[in-house]
């Protein structure tokens, strides 16, 4: 009866130690644009309505830290997501994958300055093809000031080799915590998060997004078409509800400004690509994540 008790007591033991470990690494690093880890996170997203017809996305994450002697730290994230829409109600649906793995080297330079650099392979495409053809190499650079305490800004340069071309991305950031309930933080053209914490239960915010990323077609039997393009940039509210200190349930609603489903070939220019959908329209996104606040 003891013995099953104390490896229990063991475990717990060592589940609070790596939780507090985790609390110190990332405070002392102090250049995550977010004043909290989600060390696993599953989210649905659907925007019903025309032109296209459906459009929904599926997205899971995990975080694997690695502390260095040093105490420099390198980010393990792998990400997996699944995309489905329909043009017309006449049309085939379309399904696209995406796997990427972001490999983050992050580390403080002095007091006021922290740098990271990512690694970031990514193979995109129709199931058929994600792996056979759908490969893509990028990166990241991004270095952070720190102001004050409660204030840090960030500039940097984001790269992925498209399957249009090269894709660069000038970066600029922010981490503001405003006061005690509000923050204000992200990585811009990426996201901006705006929160407010009303309770240890419930917090509710304001954020924008985009998105920009190609996958390759299977074979076509026309030769002027081998990769698809989505453009999309969201404006939204949301709400968290922490259904304990750690599982928050997040759910969203806002519209999509302006989406574009475009068609192409290998180095295609902006006036040759074939239109799908260009349009606006709502959405609405349902998250769980498993999350560690780094703040009090």
């Amino acid at each position: 009866m003891f013995v099953p008790f104390k490896h229990h007591a063991t475990r717990i033991m060592h589940y609070r130690i790596l939780y507090k470990l985790l609390i110190l690494i990332f405070l002392s690093i102090n250049i995550i644009a977010q004043p909290y880890l989600d060390l696993g996170q599953a989210a649905y997203q659907n925007s019903p309505g025309k032109d296209p017809e459906s459009f929904s996305h599926f997205r899971a994450q995990v975080n694997f830290p690695i502390v260095l002697k040093d105490s420099s730290i390198i980010l393990i994230n792998p990400v997996w997501e699944e995309r489905w829409f329909q043009i017309a109600p006449q049309t085939d649906q379309q399904h696209f994958r995406g796997s990427i793995t972001w490999l983050t080297y992050s580390r403080d330079i002095s007091a006021k300055w922290s740098a990271m650099a990512a690694f970031i392979p990514r193979w995109n495409g129709e199931p058929e093809v994600q792996f056979s053809k759908g490969f893509q190499a990028g990166g990241a650079l991004l270095m952070t000031y720190h102001k004050n305490a409660g204030l840090s800004y960030k500039f940097g340069l984001y790269y992925n080799r498209e399957f249009w071309g090269n894709f660069f991305i000038p970066l600029l950031g922010i981490d503001w915590t405003i006061n005690k309930k509000q923050k204000l933080f992200g990585i811009l053209p990426g996201y901006l998060i705006y929160e407010n914490r009303l309770s240890k239960t419930i917090s509710w915010g304001g954020n924008f997004r985009t998105f920009t990323s190609s996958y390759r077609l299977k074979s076509n039997t026309s030769s002027s078409v081998n990769f698809t393009r989505i453009d999309d940039n969201q404006l939204g509210a949301y709400a968290d509800f922490y259904l304990t200190r750690k599982i928050v349930l997040s759910t969203e609603t806002g519209y999509s400004i302006m989406r574009k489903i475009r068609t192409g070939y290998n180095h295609t220019s902006k006036d040759q690509y074939n239109v799908l959908s260009n349009n606006s329209a709502p959405y609405f996104r349902v998250t769980f994540q498993y999350r560690l606040r780094l703040d009090k």
